[in-house]
């Protein structure tokens, strides 16, 4: 569909890329990745004919319809959301005009008005508004907002349209900018399904690993001035990367001995006459020998790791009876919560929902209406903001930003190295924050929270504007932070990585979920990462449904293709899918009964030395340290019995599928 011969491109004094050439070939899913400032976006930019390249071309096949999602865009539709998805086309567009004109002019019986209804029906013409219904449910949208006009709509939700307009026509080749961007958990898991049964080829550019890894089968990695295709997917490439690296080592390690050999020897005997020949054909072959530089990474974030958090009270936070509303609408009424001490929460639900709310009262930022908010015993707080100028002043630079945090007495010098880490070299400490693009003013703030870190952090959305090195690395230092952590994300990587809790907010409530990603994915019977799509076998409908004489219990169903009198007798193809569907599902029990069974394991071990602890402490421990103890070891009962139930009932359910 497209190649690309000896493409380079730059600006004044940096070259991005030199002399790459590769192709995009239908049904490739391509994941574009490399370091912020790579040229990722330029690239799109070049596809697209809005920028000309130094040097090279691109040829496009001819008739290819290419759709592109940028990283920001505002609509000046006037149309509304389901409008814009059925009407806004201008293929479509171009079509209906003709066919009327065609209409006009007596010509239905022309040849070309046959060929004009061919393009329609191939464009998916009957099939948009069910087709546009089923995206936008799925990126979030409720049916009243199908109505709705686009210009009232946030620039989040904007981006989610157009998203949705992309992906409800058939385009011969997406490019996709940070898909996810504006996107919560839902929303997210849902276009990661879509993409990895999506029939057409499309180019992603993507921070998040695990979204690539989910729904890519090539990747196109932007490393210095070159651009590497592979078949796979980023897992993959990282893989083949170690491998090829641990070769040019050991390769290397070979030629550097080999060298040294022939320097003693010619070096031994280089004053010798009757050894000349012999010094002259060693100083060849030493300049033969061939040099090998290993390949250097250009991270936007070094590895760092936070110092040992002090520690503070078993209750971090304890939230009693809070209210909170913006106006006439209410977030939340009479709400409890309680953070303890370690516990790594990620808080998920749909957009607007409160989730920036609850993490702003917990940090202090928002007052609530009502209630009570008690924060723990010697708890210091630090809060990343999703609005970067929140936490930083726009009137510093970004030294001046880092040393304001840093405890009296630190050295420049401390300070200067910091921002090293973070990737400031030279005079670009000295940058004003309000001139730093939003992953320099993310990296400011991480840098912040380093030099003095505070025991419990709230983070929302921490991970945006930073590259895939980036994310790592920070995913890497708080896997090893011994603090509390409360924080918003849309990273798969990130929140499977960080969370041992999950919060769910909704409709002004909150559910806990004590384990992490994968655990609360199947709690909601969906496919934990890794798997595939959601499986229906885990819905009550479809559990009941899979009972002999049992019906799907849904009103109106008497007409479902899939139901059978007595006497029919499944043909084979659906004896396998069932068959298939049964195996999957003994798959996930297993799994959730291995979850299940260690979280027991941990919570006997936790009940036992709490249990201990307060027999030893009972006479001459802190009263307010016996009590939290105590409410632990009930809650700790609680789940024990929630465990045993879930349990027995994953086994019969086991038990009828092997029968």
């Amino acid at each position: 569909m497209i190649t690309i011969n000896n493409l380079t491109m730059g600006f004044t004094q940096r070259t991005l890329f030199k002399d790459v050439t590769f192709s995009i070939f239908p049904n490739e899913k391509i994941g574009l990745t490399g370091p912020n400032g790579a040229g990722k976006t330029t690239l799109f930019s070049i596809i697209r004919g809005e920028r000309e390249a130094l040097a090279g071309e691109i040829q496009v096949q001819k008739g290819i319809n290419i759709g592109y999602l940028p990283q920001e865009a505002k609509f000046k539709s006037e149309r509304t959301v389901m409008q814009e998805l059925t009407e806004g086309d201008d293929r479509i567009k171009a079509l209906r005009r003709e066919k009327r004109k065609l209409e006009d002019e007596n010509k239905a019986a022309s040849h070309r008005y046959g060929d004009v209804l061919e393009e329609l029906e191939a464009l998916g013409i009957y099939e948009l508004e069910h087709r546009a219904e089923k995206i936008l449910s799925g990126l979030g949208f409720k049916p009243e907002d199908f109505d709705r006009p686009i210009q009232h709509l946030s620039g989040g939700w904007q981006m989610r349209t157009l998203l949705a307009k992309l992906l409800t026509y058939p385009y011969d080749l997406l490019l996709l900018d940070e898909p996810t961007n504006y996107l919560d958990l839902d929303a997210t898991l849902w276009l990661k399904d879509y993409l990895k049964n999506y029939s057409g080829s499309f180019v992603l550019i993507s921070h998040d690993r695990v979204f690539l890894n989910e729904v890519t089968n090539y990747t196109i990695v932007l490393e210095g001035a070159g651009m590497t295709k592979i078949k796979g997917n980023y897992e993959f490439f990282e893989e083949q990367k170690g491998v090829n690296l641990k070769t040019l080592e050991k390769k290397q390690k070979v030629i550097e001995k080999k060298r040294k050999q022939l320097e003693r020897f010619t070096q031994r005997f280089h004053a010798q006459p009757n050894r000349a020949a012999a010094v002259r054909n060693k100083r060849k072959q030493i300049e033969r020998l061939e040099n090998i530089e290993l390949p250097q990474d250009q991270k936007s974030i070094g590895e760092f790791e936070f110092a040992e958090a002090p520690a503070s009270g078993y209750v971090v936070e304890h939230l009693k009876g809070v209210s909170k509303s913006y106006g006439k609408k209410r977030v939340y009424a009479d709400l409890d919560m309680e953070v303890l001490r370690g516990q790594k929460i990620c808080l998920v639900g749909p957009n607007g929902a409160g989730k920036s709310t609850l993490l702003k009262m917990l940090a202090g930022v928002v007052e609530p209406d009502g209630g009570e908010i008690r924060l723990g015993h010697q708890v210091e707080r630090g809060y990343f903001s999703q609005s970067r100028l929140d936490v930083l002043n726009p009137t510093r630079n970004a030294f001046e930003e880092v040393a304001s945090a840093a405890p009296q007495g630190v050295q420049s010098v401390r300070v200067r190295s910091l921002l090293g880490l973070f990737n400031f070299q030279g005079d670009d400490v000295f940058k004003p924050v309000k001139v730093l693009s939003g992953g320099e003013k993310s990296r400011v703030i991480l840098a912040r929270l380093l030099i003095h870190p505070p025991n419990f952090m709230l983070l929302d959305e921490p991970t945006t504007h930073l590259d895939l090195d980036g994310v790592k690395a920070l995913t890497r230092a708080f896997q090893k932070y011994t603090g509390t952590v409360v924080f918003i994300s849309h990273d798969l990587y990130f929140i499977r990585e960080i969370a041992d809790h999950i919060v769910e907010v909704r409709d002004g409530t909150i559910k806990t979920f004590p384990g992490g990603l994968n655990y609360y994915l199947d709690k909601r019977g969906l496919a934990g990462l890794g798997g595939g799509a959601p499986s229906p076998q885990v819905t009550e409908d479809n559990r009941a449904a899979d009972k002999p004489g049992k019906s799907s219990g849904k009103k109106g169903g008497g007409n479902q293709s899939s139901s059978k009198t007595k006497d029919e007798k499944p043909n084979l193809k659906e004896l396998r899918e069932q068959h298939k569907a049964a195996k999957k599902r003994v798959s996930q029990i297993k799994n959730q009964l291995k979850n299940l069974e260690q979280e027991q394991k941990d919570l006997e071990t936790e009940s036992y030395a709490k249990s201990r602890h307060l027999s030893k402490q009972f006479d001459k421990g802190d009263p307010e340290m016996l009590k939290e103890y105590g409410r632990r070891l009930k809650e700790i009962q609680t789940r024990q019995r929630e465990i045993e139930s879930d349990i027995k009932k994953l086994k019969d359910e086991r038990d009828r599928i092997t029968r």
